[in-house]
């Protein structure tokens, strides 16, 4: 079983902002994908505190959403409720979303970096099959990250979010295998002070290694970018972003 590594920080995660904030045009990318392969049924299958459902949604669509996190689950129906939206939630593990849907979706997507969770071959193989179990024929996988072959070159120290009352800092630790982030939470301000960490491990996993996978879980047509203008993915990419049928 999974360990729950989101149960605290899921209270504080949306400190960092919105997704627009942070995505850039990432709602445009998939307006514009969506439209192109007529998707209309999308399943996010690690919608975590919900930010995603709800750009989906806006875009039209008809969206569910699964987690692992029980806590982010929580957050996420607060946030739903705050926009009066009722898109149905359900807590699942991504190897096995049969467990949770019957229904087949015109897409399926993983984003912000939630597949690398999965630390062996054997369980990545387990999720891209489960998720493409869900797919319509014809259906698109997309999965998101920000690990690239750039960002792991980077220094180890990032600040992520700096405001007047907080401040998110980034510590990474890279091995050949594995990157774990180490999540600092700074509040310093008079209505909350006090310092929080999170500690989360992902296998590093980069444009061949999802081509390889991606085609034994039996996915073809792997496109592979490096931004939301669809612009190739290379070595100074600071997304990777892969679409998949």
């Amino acid at each position: 079983m999974l360990k729950d590594v989101y149960e605290k920080f899921a209270n504080d995660y949306d400190e960092f902002g919105s997704i627009e904030d942070y995505l850039g045009s990432e709602k445009t990318f998939f307006k514009v994908l969506f439209a192109e392969n007529n998707v209309q049924t999308v399943l996010d299958c690690a919608c975590g505190t919900g930010q995603h459902l709800l750009m989906l949604d806006e875009l039209g669509l008809s969206v569910c959403g699964s987690d692992y996190s029980a806590a982010m689950l929580k957050a996420a129906a607060v946030n739903l409720e705050k926009y009066g939206k009722k898109i149905p939630l359900q807590q699942c593990d991504f190897r096995q979303l049969q467990e949770a849907y019957t229904e087949k979706f015109d897409a399926v997507v993983c984003l912000t970096t939630s597949l690398p969770h999965m630390h062996t071959d054997e369980d990545l193989l387990r999720a891209l099959k489960s998720m493409r179990d869900r797919l319509n024929t014809k259906g698109l996988l997309v999965l998101t990250q920000g690990t690239t072959h750039y960002t792991l070159s980077l220094p180890p120290i990032e600040v992520v979010v700096n405001r007047n009352d907080f401040s998110r800092i980034f510590v990474k630790e890279n091995d050949s295998q594995f990157q774990t982030v180490h999540v600092l939470d700074l509040f310093h301000s008079q209505e909350r002070n006090e310092q929080n960490q999170y500690d989360i491990k992902y296998k590093i996993i980069l444009d061949d290694d999802y081509r390889r996978l991606l085609e034994e879980a039996g996915f073809h047509n792997i496109q592979i970018y490096g931004d939301y203008d669809k612009s190739p993915y290379d070595k100074q990419s600071r997304r990777l972003i892969v679409v998949a049928q």
